[in-house]
Parts: structure tokens; C-alpha cells; sequence
């Protein structure tokens, strides 16, 4: 069944390399994340997954993670809040604010910095499960030879689309994109400016006040995140409140109707996985 995560029962974890290090200073929580022994820093609340991991970063201003580090997984960032600077072993800087997107391919070496004046938060998505232990960490010099690079998918290029089940009719009116796209079963509705991925899809949709989404089923699994605004659920007992950074999870074949409750729009980041 469909099952709510809310942001308030995710405890923050400060586990990471230097974390409680001042000039390293981060801390993560888990919406979704793999079983014992794997990336999930929250495993007594977050929905357990064989097939991908979705948690957050809070990064201070002045901070940065230590070092470079390597996934044996895609690593993807999407920007809520902030200015991030990212970096690969090619040495030159990839620049994201808000709603933009870094993709991390596997064996890729990155580490990001906080740029900017305000507090960064960002989304963090897996293609898979990783083991604690699996990542590697190398010096800020440490020499590589031929690493994939770092892909960057700015917000602003993503022409909105208008394609969803009654999104042009009021009441329902809606707009979505996508960061990431590919997975079978997934929309995606920016296909040339996303990135390829055929484990995952991201997107975010987007309803202005007074809509509703159409309650649709799809054969992948997906987790919506509250980005901004308000929703109202219906999972059976009465309507309940998703405020932001609270996650709805939703399996594969179930369908559930999401209301913009307030008067900004609701902006829903989601990721489809098998």
C-alpha cells in the first residue's frame, strides 16, 4: 500500500566522513534506502529498497565534503535550496542552484561545496544499492586516469510539458519534467535534455493552487517528495497533510489523487524506479 514518510521522524545522521568536522559539516536523512548493511541512514522509518536509495544533504554555507569519494552506483543531485559547486576529476567546476541537477556516473570521483550565502539542501538519488563500506575516499589529488565526467542538467533548460492525463484541464491543470529519464514505464517528458539512465527516472511535477493531480497507476514503483507548497492524501482514512520534505511511497500498480492545499504552487519532485 502506499505509505507516507514524514520528514519529522527522520532523525539526521552525521555519519559521513568528517561530518561533525567544522569546514566539512553535513548531515543526511533516508526517504528510501537498501536493507541491513546498506546506504540508509534512517532504517527504522525509511521505506526499505533492493532497487535504489533517495535520502538529503544538508550542507551549511562555508562547508564542503572531504576529499573526493567513488560509487560503484549513479549518484544524482537534485538542488532544492542554495548554490552548489561540484567537482570531478577533470578539475574544472560544475555550478548548480536550485532545481538543477548533477549526475554522478558510476566511477565517477566528486566532492561538492557549499558556494554560496545560504544553507545548500539537496535531493541524492541511487540507481541502486550500495554497501556502507563500498565507497571509496581519495585526497583532493589524488591522480585518475580517464574518469567518466560529471553531467550537469540545468532547470532552465527543461521546457516544461504539458503532456500528463487531464493536464490542461482546470482543476487538474499540471506541468512536469524530467532530470533523469529512461526507466520503461517512467514518463519522460523532456527526453532530449534529460539525462539517460534506464534504472531510474526524476522529474518534478508542478500544480498551481486549486488543482488537483489525477489519481493514475503506473508499473514502476515511485516516491514523491513535497519541494514546496502543501499537499492534501486520501490513502483511505480521511485527508492528511504532506508539508515540505515529507515523501509519499508509492508502489508499482497503485494509484493515489494529490491537492495542491495552499496558495503557492506545489511543486512534487518524484523518482520511478522498478
Amino acid at each position: 500500500m502506499p505509505r507516507i514518510v514524514r520528514f519529522r521522524d527522520l532523525e539526521p545522521t552525521w555519519g559521513t566522513r568528517q561530518a561533525k568536522e567544522p569546514g566539512f559539516m553535513r548531515w543526511l536523512v533516508t526517504w528510501v534506502g537498501g536493507p541491513k548493511d546498506h546506504v540508509n541512514t534512517n532504517p527504522e522509518v525509511a521505506v526499505e529498497s533492493s532497487q535504489c536509495a533517495i535520502g538529503m544533504m544538508y550542507l551549511p554555507t562555508g562547508q564542503r565534503q572531504s576529499g573526493k569519494h567513488i560509487h560503484g552506483v549513479t549518484e544524482i543531485y537534485v538542488v532544492l535550496q542554495g548554490e552548489l559547486e561540484g567537482f570531478d576529476a577533470s578539475g574544472h567546476p560544475h555550478r548548480a542552484g536550485p532545481f538543477d541537477c548533477t549526475y554522478i556516473p558510476v566511477g565517477c570521483p566528486h566532492g561538492v561545496r557549499n558556494c554560496g550565502t545560504e544553507d545548500v539542501i539537496l535531493f541524492w538519488m541511487h540507481d541502486g544499492i550500495e554497501l556502507n563500506s563500498a565507497a571509496v575516499y581519495v585526497d583532493d589529488n589524488h591522480p585518475f586516469v580517464d574518469p567518466p565526467p560529471i553531467e550537469l542538467v540545468r532547470f532552465a533548460d527543461l521546457e516544461p510539458s504539458w503532456s500528463g492525463a487531464n493536464a490542461k484541464i482546470p482543476g487538474t491543470m499540471h506541468w512536469s519534467v524530467n532530470w533523469v529519464g529512461g526507466l520503461a514505464g517512467s514518463p519522460n517528458h523532456t527526453p532530449t535534455k534529460a539525462a539517460a539512465n534506464s534504472k531510474i527516472s526524476i522529474g518534478m511535477t508542478v500544480l498551481e493552487p486549486g488543482h488537483t493531480l489525477p489519481a493514475t497507476a503506473l508499473p514502476v514503483t515511485r516516491l514523491w517528495l513535497v519541494a514546496g507548497g502543501q499537499a492534501i492524501v486520501n490513502l483511505g482514512a480521511g485527508a492528511e497533510v504532506l508539508d515540505r520534505l515529507d515523501g509519499l511511497h508509492v508502489p508499482a500498480g497503485e494509484a493515489v489523487s494529490l491537492r495542491n492545499n495552499g496558495p503557492e504552487p506545489l511543486k512534487l519532485v518524484w523518482t520511478d524506479s522498478p
